[in-house]
């Protein structure tokens, strides 16, 4: 079954959550990632013009620090972002009432499931 929006009638706010989040989901993975390859490109490998020696290992906690940088702290930065929008920011939409009970009686009487509408 497929629904049409009408011209002029309001958006479906569960759409309009789910491309928000959607939104800040994609934006967020291609910002952390550009940083996390960036970072990682630039700090730990050896490119024309700068040799890398154990001089630049420098660690932190026992960890490169460039390996450090790029990688444990973003996902640190990630976790806690990803926790603070789902708890906070993301919001839960109505979706209706709920036919699971309905649906579990018509599963245990043998009814085609195709028939209920």
């Amino acid at each position: 079954m497929t629904t049409t929006q009408q011209p002029g009638a309001p958006e479906d706010p569960v759409y309009k959550n789910g491309l928000k989040d959607a939104r800040f989901g994609m934006i967020f993975w291609a910002i952390a990632t550009f940083f996390v390859c960036g970072c990682a490109y630039f700090l730990g490998y050896q490119r024309p013009g700068q040799k890398l020696t154990s001089a630049d290992i420098q660690p932190i906690f026992g960890i490169p620090k460039w390996f450090f940088i790029s990688v444990v702290v973003p996902w640190v930065v990630c976790s806690v972002v990803c926790v603070v929008y789902a708890g906070f920011i993301m919001t839960d939409d109505d979706l209706g009432r709920d036919h699971t009970d309905e649906l579990e009686q018509e599963i245990r009487e043998g009814a085609d499931i195709h028939e209920l509408s």
